[in-house]
């Protein structure tokens, strides 16, 4: 019986350290980078914009991107319209004005076809600011809207997103493809447009 047990070499010890040397090298920068997050919400948001302007030159609608901002709840959601609607920089305060009896329904709808229901951001991201073209100033609370219209084009925007230390992205939509474009730091849309 003695000369059936056996133990491990040194060269198979030693194999099995260099695949977990190399797997621990491999691995461990992906579980600790930080801005893993933040890469996945910018390719959410770039599939996203590409869905959102087919889907309203197919279907002939206006549809906006809804960001909310407010502290602990920084989520996104659609909504549409059915046509060309115009822009209304202060959409949102009238959003609010509408609460009251009697008004009439709001023109944009919730729409579920992309987006079964409101996305929130992953913990420890927020939205720092939206800017579009139509606004006087970046918005950093509240609501704002990105619209996309049914001839093909998307009002002109840019998407702050950060981690509140020192990550910050800029999505930056263009106004003729529809294409969000991502730069890997805080930018205003006046300095993208330049």
């Amino acid at each position: 019986m003695p000369g059936n047990q056996r133990g491990f070499t040194l060269i198979e010890i030693m194999i099995v350290l260099a695949i977990m040397a190399a797997l621990i090298t491999v691995g461990a920068p992906r579980l600790l980078k930080k801005d893993g997050n933040i890469k996945s919400v910018a390719r959410n948001f770039i599939v996203l914009s590409k869905e959102i302007r087919n889907k309203a030159r197919l279907t002939n609608s206006t549809y906006r991107l809804a960001i909310s901002m407010e502290p602990g709840e920084e989520k996104y959601w659609l909504e549409r319209a059915s046509g060309p609607q115009a822009v209304d920089p202060e959409a949102a305060e009238k959003e609010k004005d509408r609460d009251e009896e009697g008004a009439p329904p709001p023109l944009f709808q919730m729409d579920k076809s992309l987006l079964k229901k409101e996305k929130e951001l992953p913990e420890g991201l927020r939205f720092a600011s939206v800017e579009t073209v139509n606004m006087k100033s970046p918005m950093t609370s509240g609501v704002a809207y990105i619209h996309f219209f049914p001839e093909g084009f998307v009002e002109a925007s840019a998407v702050q997103i950060t981690n509140g230390n020192n990550l910050t992205w800029t999505l930056v939509f263009n106004p003729l493809t529809g294409q969000a474009d991502i730069i890997e730091k805080a930018s205003s849309l006046k300095e993208v447009q330049r």
